[in-house]
């Protein structure tokens, strides 16, 4: 499960693609809007646009990224950095549309970029690579799908 894999990608995509401005979550807090924005702030961290405040430390930087990257699904409740959280300092929702759009451009360019364009740290795990954060990458859109139950 990865965003380089075309096949997972065009997956997630189709997901999306089921969202609409009315979709509900199961969980969490945020409107399916603020999602959308969430994620597109995600890919935007992934390569050092959106730098995060580093909260990290040697237990998340070691056994608990291999855990999240490679074993167990990214839990419910889990932290957003204060940088990409629509109800702190990401991006705020505008045209549900124009931002999946978007989104889905995201994606796919992301499935392009070389590991050194991967400059971004994550705010838990620390530095990545280009492996980790497609893996990542495919794992949280997926968690917030399936919050939205697509």
């Amino acid at each position: 499960m990865n965003l380089f894999n075309p096949t997972k990608r065009t997956e997630i995509i189709a997901r999306l693609n089921l969202l609409t401005p009315d979709s509900k979550a199961l969980w969490g807090k945020m409107s399916v809007g603020e999602m959308i924005c969430h994620c597109l702030d995600g890919f935007k961290m992934a390569i050092g646009e959106i730098p995060p405040t580093d909260r990290s430390n040697r237990f998340t930087r070691s056994i608990v990224k291999f855990l999240v990257v490679y074993v167990i699904p990214i839990p419910r409740g889990a932290p957003a950095a204060p940088e990409i959280d629509p109800q702190k300092k990401g991006m705020k929702p505008q045209d549900f549309e124009a931002e999946r759009a978007l989104l889905i451009e995201k994606i796919n360019s992301f499935a392009h970029l070389k590991p050194e364009d991967l400059k971004g740290k994550h705010h838990i795990f620390g530095k990545l690579t280009a492996n980790q954060w497609g893996r990542l990458g495919y794992k949280h859109l997926d968690h917030h799908l399936r919050q939205f139950g697509v």
